[in-house]
């Protein structure tokens, strides 16, 4: 009997040292510089990258980047982050990236929430990065082009009726979409206004708002107290709105006037306030589950399976969220993961339908298939 236990004893503990390894083994760490440190789409992010990277078999953990986008200052908060296990970064801020890959040269970038301006254009300050293999593209925080997103706005300005308007944009140095889109915006008005029977007035030039609210003497200046609409290239949600609200409170501006802009919150007493007759009437946004692309990115490269029809580096359209209608906000409430508390099981990928999309997984995974999944998210994909 004895003879028997010590036998027993010695195969378990060689399968103890046999599966150990296998237990504790990792594929290393993948960060995020992000562009965010708060806020329901920030939560949703972490948790969403956090829950890819487990079943990947990976740590995920966050870098918060220089809140003026300075690359000494995004280097340094990665330096700080940085460990030897670390083997690939979505990063959401482009400054600093050549600081970045320059310090370690080992490791992984993919963009992601960004435009990357800075990397893509030709003359940018960071456009030596597109020489760099360690770069592997930038999918952006819906529409890439300013121009397009511009366009899109016109549109719903025409459609709703409004003669009477006004723009908003964050600086050019942070984000210069946002002044090629106002161009935009007011291009295609003016080609409307052409034929039109009632033109559409835009008053004054946007207004620039340094990452700060609305001034208090917005609606004081001239034409301003008669807007019909406010067209916010920025988070208007976080920016606008509250001034918007107060200004009305006060009768500094028409009681009926409304809001289209970008960004999401779900504070419930603002999401009470969306919809065809309420203060905001429109939000664009990134189709949240468009997470899924570059940590696939990532993935392949590090695991040595990039996917066999990779074009090489480019950048595209997230997934898009126009929610333009009391349903569609309706739904974003009660049917998306974004809702009053994060809710990841209601996002319209779980690790199952996502999983054959990475080469780790599945070596027949294709480029092209993964990006056609990841720009194919919309509001109404929550209302089926």
């Amino acid at each position: 009997m004895k003879k028997l236990i010590a036998l027993l004893l010695t195969i378990a503990l060689l399968m103890g040292l046999a599966i150990a390894p296998a237990s504790a083994e990792s594929k290393g760490k993948i960060l995020w510089l992000s562009n965010l440190n708060s806020g329901i789409q920030y939560e949703f992010y972490v948790a969403y990258w956090k829950m890819i990277a487990e079943n990947l078999g990976y740590t995920f953990d966050v870098v918060y980047g220089d809140m003026s986008n300075d690359p000494a200052g995004n280097l340094k908060q990665v330096k700080n982050a940085y460990t030897s296990d670390v083997k690939g970064i979505i990063i959401s801020m482009d400054g600093g990236v050549v600081n970045i890959m320059d310090e370690y040269p080992d490791l992984w970038v993919v963009g992601f929430f960004s435009d990357m301006d800075s990397v893509f254009e030709e003359n940018g300050p960071s456009h030596d990065v597109m020489n760099r293999e360690k770069f592997l593209g930038n999918m952006g925080d819906n529409y890439i082009s300013g121009k397009a997103l511009g366009e899109a706005y016109a549109q719903e300005v025409i459609a709703r009726g409004y003669k009477k308007v006004a723009t908003c944009i964050f600086p050019v140095f942070a984000y210069p979409k946002h002044t090629v889109a106002d161009a935009s915006f007011r291009a295609a008005i003016a080609a409307y206004n052409e034929t039109a029977a009632e033109p559409i007035e835009i008053v004054g030039d946007a207004e620039v708002l340094a990452f700060q609210p609305l001034s208090d003497s917005y609606f004081l200046e001239q034409g301003r107290d008669e807007l019909e609409c406010i067209i916010g290239f920025c988070a208007g949600t976080t920016f606008i709105y509250p001034k918007m609200v107060e200004a009305k409170a006060m009768g500094f501006c028409r009681e009926d006037l409304q809001l289209i802009t970008g960004g999401f919150d779900n504070d419930p007493d603002l999401l009470a306030d969306c919809g065809d007759d309420k203060n905001i009437v429109s939000l664009t946004i990134q189709g949240v589950e468009s997470a899924i692309w570059p940590i696939a990115m990532l993935d392949a490269a590090i695991s040595g399976a990039m996917y066999k029809d990779y074009p090489g580096k480019e950048r595209m359209d997230s997934s898009i969220y126009i929610i333009n209608s009391s349903e569609k906000f309706r739904t974003m409430i009660e049917k998306s993961p974004l809702g009053p508390t994060l809710d990841l099981s209601k996002a319209q990928a779980q690790w199952d339908d996502m999983k054959n999309y990475f080469t780790s997984v599945n070596p027949d995974a294709s480029y092209a298939d993964l990006t056609k999944y990841c720009q194919s998210f919309t509001v109404e994909g929550y209302m089926k």
